[in-house]
Formats: structure tokens, sequence, C-alpha cells
């Protein structure tokens, strides 16, 4: 088998439009790749008392229905996108899919709009009153029901009324079944729903009228795209010099003020050139490889210890190389571990396939030019990348993290024009180099089972120590790294246009289902076997551990004096009076993934706080 040099690894979205970060408007377009694209979804609660209706161009009241497969875009016509400044922008959209919303668990049952086989809406015959008590029977896209996948937005499900004005003369241009100025629209709004920090602004629900600390929408339903567009009303919440929450305000706060936007800190590493996470998922490949011992820390990181040895000088005692410490360290790097939790979750393991080992290509998707690497001193790396020693991480009781479907010995060469060949038949391959692992990725390997547990860790290591991890940070994160599918399509021509027949993801979006592999997650249980090693791992059993940690602690408050200490995890960090919602927690889907990763991104942060540097 022969393996051209790397032209595309995994697909690579239009990354920069997620920095969009100069509109000051937030703006939440129905249908778009913010709002879940043409999914519906369950609301638990009024979308609120606001004004929908919308004067839109032209005097025409047809509803087309949509002729584009597979889509519940609500009737907008599949070979237009829209005037390029209109709210339907993907800039628009996925600027505000960087906002926090409101999103399902993943354990509820969601709204569909439903379509039939050819992709177009299917209607019922509805009675309709409008604002003015009008009675009229119209015609409104039917539900269907599916299964919510954890971390998707829930979407507004209410059908707006809107206007039709006339151009030229300015007049309501009356609807003939009532007499009167009011329309009902045909499908359904399907906007996402930004909420209010419940923790900054407290429950709002008082004034809004609204569940969930949603904040109001103004809807509005333009008849010529056939699609509700909703932003945050812009109407005021607190007047300045009153007091709300136990705040009082100096200056006018509107709902659009309320607003989150989510932070991603050291997680903006992800939108790193792709050769950026390969060179440091490399890294700690290298680093478990030449460890000689690896358990867990506190929080669940890879803690490896490592020889030293002298580069040149010989022990004359043993007649090997000089050794000159034993270091024992956490996998802590962001990068490295960012890299670690995209391989994992993208892959179900940590083994670099045959077909992926030629050396990282920097030119690609950023990084150095090519030209510009044939500049430097050693010229581009020849040396194959490293794949993670399976024998060895089995042997610490870590197998799960190695289960790849067809583990083999293989060999491998570079030809004279750089491709790697690569075969199973040593017999093919005289003089080649040997190694033990897969050729190919598999796409039954899924992460499964305690597969999260590390991932949770993986993602909390990569974030700030004094952060939080939010469903949003997770959805928002894995959307840039391609783990989530939301803008592109999923197969393309030759030519780079899409294939026939490919899904627009920006208007069938695919969320990463936590649910469908990933086990109960209990916060005490998973405590209580980490801190401390008690037993070492080996011959294929993982390291056993006290629940404890050592740390320095003040003998008494204000003294100054520290002692180390061995202090129990659950009760120092997720005792009801050191950790706000402590004591146990036992979920799955992803609440529970969420819950993991803040829980281990809490105990790095203590004991990056309170351990002694060199025990960390």
């Amino acid at each position: 088998m022969k393996i051209k040099r790397r032209i595309l690894h995994r697909l690579t979205y239009s990354i920069a439009a997620l920095a969009l970060l100069g509109f000051t408007a937030p703006v939440f377009a129905g249908n778009g790749p913010g709002a879940g694209g043409g999914t519906a979804a369950t609301s638990s609660g009024s979308t609120g008392d606001t004004t929908t209706t919308a004067p839109t161009s032209g005097g025409s009241t047809d509803v087309v229905a949509s002729e584009d497969d597979g889509s519940t875009s609500g009737g907008m016509p599949s070979d237009i996108e829209g005037p390029l400044k209109d709210k339907m922008s993907d800039s628009g959209d996925l600027f505000g899919d960087l906002y926090v919303l409101y999103r399902y668990e993943g354990v509820e049952t969601k709204n569909v709009p439903a379509v039939n086989a050819n992709g177009e809406p299917v209607m019922e015959e509805v009675e309709w009153v409008d604002p003015n008590g009008n009675i009229s029977t119209v015609q409104r896209q039917v539900w269907t029901t599916a299964a919510a996948v954890g971390g998707e937005p829930v979407l507004t499900e209410d059908f707006a009324t809107y206007t039709i004005t006339d151009e030229e003369t300015g007049d309501f241009v009356n609807n003939p079944d009532t007499g009167d100025i009011y329309y009902a629209a045909p499908y359904p709004s399907q906007c996402i729903q930004p909420t209010a920090d419940k923790e900054r602004w407290g429950d709002i629900s008082s004034i809004t009228g609204l569940d969930n600390n949603l904040l109001p929408l103004l809807k509005s339903y333009d008849a010529t795209w056939e699609r509700t567009e909703c932003e945050v009303l812009h109407e005021l919440f607190i007047a300045a010099g009153d007091t709300w929450n136990g705040n009082t305000y100096y200056v006018d706060v509107y709902y659009d003020d309320m607003v989150q936007e989510v932070e991603f800190g050291r997680l903006n590493l992800s939108r790193a050139p792709e050769a950026v996470l390969d060179d440091s998922f490399d890294e700690a490949i290298r680093a478990i490889n030449n460890a000689k011992d690896i358990k867990l820390d506190a929080s669940g990181r890879l803690l490896l210890t490592t020889d030293i040895y002298d580069e040149f000088i010989l022990d004359p005692a043993t007649g090997e190389p000089l050794l000159l410490e034993t270091k024992e360290k956490a996998i802590d790097s962001p990068k490295e571990n960012l890299a670690l939790y995209l391989k994992l979750m993208q892959d179900g393991h940590l083994i670099t396939p045959a077909d992926d080992r030629l050396p990282v290509e920097h030119s690609l998707k950023g990084g150095i030019p090519a030209w510009k690497q044939a500049e430097l001193e050693d010229g581009p790396s020849k040396e194959l990348r490293p794949t993670i020693d399976i024998d060895h991480m089995i042997s610490f009781g870590l197998g799960y993290l190695v289960d790849a479907t067809g583990i083999t010995t293989y060999y491998t060469t570079t030809d004279a024009e750089g491709n790697l060949v690569v075969e199973t038949d040593p017999s093919l391959c005289p003089g080649c180099n040997v190694s033990y692992g897969i050729t190919e990725r598999s796409e039954t390997d899924v992460c499964d089972g305690p597969d999260f547990d590390f991932a949770a860790t993986f993602f909390a290591s990569a974030a700030d120590k004094s952060g939080t991890i939010t469903t949003d940070k997770i959805v928002y994160l894995n959307s840039i790294l391609g783990i989530n599918k939301v803008v592109g399509y999923s197969a393309y021509n030759a030519d780079g246009t899409p294939a026939d027949g490919a899904i627009d993801y920006s208007e069938n979006p695919f969320y990463y289902d936590y649910g469908a592999h990933m086990n109960t997650y209990h916060r005490l249980d998973t405590f209580r076997q980490r801190g401390q090693t008690v037993t070492p791992g080996g011959g294929g059993q993982p390291a056993t551990y006290d629940g404890t940690v050592r740390v320095l602690v003040e003998t008494s408050e204000g003294s100054g004096d520290w002692l180390e200490t061995d202090v129990n995890i659950n009760e120092k960090v997720f005792g009801a009076t050191h950790y706000q919602g402590g004591g146990d927690f036992v979920g799955s889907n992803m609440k529970g993934f969420t819950t993991m990763g803040d829980d281990d991104l809490h105990v790095i942060g203590y004991i990056h706080t309170y351990q002694i540097p060199g025990l960390r």
C-alpha cells in the first residue's frame, strides 16, 4: 500500500468566521447553523410577548414550498442564499453561535418540522386568530418528533405574525382572508434562544415571564425569504438607579446587554493550524512512550515517570548512559491535551494509523511554508510520526485508550518521491521499519466507556485553570475542531464544489452525541479512585489510589505557617462548604460530561494552588 504525502486529514471549516466579534447587535436567524439548521426543538416555555410583525419588500403573499432535498428550511429556495448583508449571512449565524444558549441535555424528545420524502414541508390547515381577533384558516407546517442530542440548541417553536407593505405607497397590504393587515407565518420560527447568566442577573423570569432565564426575542417573519429572523429585544430591563438582585445599577440595562459571550481563553488554541495540534499530539505520544511508569494524578491527567539520561556520558558502573534524574510530571500542556482530546473524540483511541504517519506538513492550512522549511538548517523532518506503544499502555491498565480495530504488525518505508509504503507482509518490504498498530482508521472505533473520563480530563487540562467548563464551551469547541458538523458539506467533488446529494451541515447540523456511548458519571466514586498511589500499575493492572492529595495547608488562619497535609479530594474540593453545588453528582450524556470536565478543572485549580510544586 502506497500513501502519498498528506493533502487533507480532516474537514477544516471556515474558522475565520467564528472569530468575527464585530457585530454590535445580537442577531439570531432561524434555520441557520446557529439555530441547528432545519431541525426543531422542544421549548419548555413561552417565547415572550414580543412584537413579531415585519414589513418586507415586495407585495407578494405567495408561499413557495422548498425543493431543497432533506431540508426543513421553511421553504427557502434551495438555489438562493439571500442578500449578502441580510441576517442570513454566514458570519451573522456563526457569530450568534458563540453566545450562551438554551440547550438540550440529551434525554429529551424534540419537535421537528415535518417534511415529505422529497424534502418538502408537510402542511396542514389550522384555525388562526390574528392580533385583532379575526379568525381564518391558514396553512402551517406539521410537527414530528425525534430524540434530542445533548448540546444541540433548543429552538423556538412559535409561528410569527407579519405584515406586508406596498413599496410604492407604503400602505399595508390587507389579508384577503380577514380584511385585516396581519398574516400568519406558515413555518415555525426555529430560532436559537440566548439565556441570561443566573449567577450575574439572578432569576429574571418574574420580569420576562419566560422559563430557563431565556431572554425575550423579537421575531420577524420575512415573507420574501420565507424564514423567521430573531434578535434579543432591545427593551429596558433595569433603569438607572434601580436595584435588582441586590445590586443598584448606575446605567440603564437592556435585554440585549445581558447576552453572554462564550469565553474560550486557552481553548482558542483550537483555531491554530492543524499542524500545530498534530505536533503537540506527537510530543505527548513520545512522552508516553518514554515513560517507565504511567498513572493518574488527582485530576485524572496522565502522570508520567521518566528517567532522564545524559546525552553523552556513560555510567562507569553499568556501561549505560548516565542517569541524571527521574522526573514525575503530568501531561499539562494545553496544546498537548487539546490534541489528545481531539484524537480520542474522533477516533476512540490514541493510535496514529500508518496512513497518517508521514511527517507533519507545516505548509498546509497555515504554519511554515514549504519553501521556508527548505531553508532551515535541517530541512523538513523526514522522520515518521510516532505511534503510541500499545503494549506499554496495556501493561499499565490503560488498554482502553489503545483498543482499536485491526491492530497488527506492519512494515513501513518511504519511496524516492517521499510517499509512505506500508505492507503487512515483511517479504514485500525487506529492510523496512517494523511497527505495531493499525494501518488505517476504522469507522467502528468510537469514544466509549472509560474513554470519556480521559476526554473530559484532556478538555479540562486545555482550559484556563481559573475558568469553568460549560456545555456551550464544549459544543463550540467541538464545532471548531470538526467533531460537530455545523458548516460545510458531507462530501465534495475534486474541484471543491459540494457533491450531489451531499448533506449541507448548515441546514442539517450534526452534533456529537455524548449519550450514545458514555457511562454514567459518579463524582464521589470517581475521586475516591484518584489521588495518591496505593499500588503501582503494571502487569496489565492500573494503579490504585486513596482519594487524597498532598497539599500545603495553613496551620491556622492568618498564621502564615503552612504544613504538608494529606486531604480528602471529595471533602476539600467538592464539600458543600468549598464548592457551590457540592456533594455528589450522578449523571450522563451532555450534562454528565460537562460536569465531569468542570470537576476535573476544579481539582486542577486546587492542586495548582496548594500542591507543592515538586509534586505536580
